[in-house]
């Protein structure tokens, strides 16, 4: 009894990127095809509990070997969530980079006004006016330049965290906010389903263990 428990135990959590356990699981399959009959008649009640735990290990054999499928939508779903989060930062840094480019062209525009005013000789509250209108652009613009710099730095950090070489890359694994909360549902219910089964199993063979 022993040997299914510890075989059951060895892949208790099977989560989406892992393969621990693989040679375990092959002790736990055959052990669920032998559950010991002592004595020499067995009852309706004996018969129903082995059928039981067969139906039991049988279930637990069937979701390992969904296994490897379950892994590669598991690292489909953590490539998707990475890749949103870059995505995000990579969206704020395009808003902050368009907010700099705006208010460098205000800059630009007021230098031209200035530069206009100069050449026709405009008088000195109307160059003041102009001057002060260039001076408060200069300003918007430096506040600007932060934002946008510190929002491409975080976006650098982030793909260099990841396991992206490129933005592209990362396109190409985002998910629709719908098939990325679909996928997750599935991949949550896999893995609860096998919790499920491998706890069963492993009161089966306590309560086997406590009957011999």
């Amino acid at each position: 009894m022993a040997t299914r428990v510890g075989a059951a135990a060895a892949v208790a959590a099977p989560p989406a990127g892992s393969r621990a356990g693989v040679g375990a699981v092959a002790a736990a399959e055959g052990a669920s095809a032998a559950v010991s009959m002592e004595g020499g008649a067995v009852g309706a009640e004996g018969l129903s509990a082995k059928a039981a735990a067969e139906e039991a290990f049988a279930r637990l054999s069937v979701l390992y070997e969904q296994l490897p499928l379950w892994e590669e939508r598991g690292a489909q779903l953590s490539r998707a969530r990475s890749a949103a989060e870059v995505d995000d930062l990579h969206r704020v840094a395009g808003y902050r980079a368009a907010e700099l480019r705006e208010a460098e062209a205000r800059v630009a525009q007021a230098q031209a006004a200035v530069a206009v005013a100069e050449a026709d000789g405009a008088d000195s509250d109307r160059l003041g006016d102009l001057r002060l209108m260039l001076m408060a652009a200069g300003t918007q613009r430096g506040l600007r330049v932060g934002p946008a710099q510190n929002a491409e730095r975080a976006v650098r950090q982030a793909l260099a965290a990841s396991d992206f070489a490129t933005l592209e890359e990362v396109q190409e694994a985002l998910l629709s906010a719908d098939a990325l909360e679909a996928l997750a549902a599935q991949v949550a219910a896999y893995q609860r389903e096998y919790a499920e089964a491998l706890a069963l199993c492993q009161r089966l063979e306590a309560d086997e263990d406590a009957a011999a």
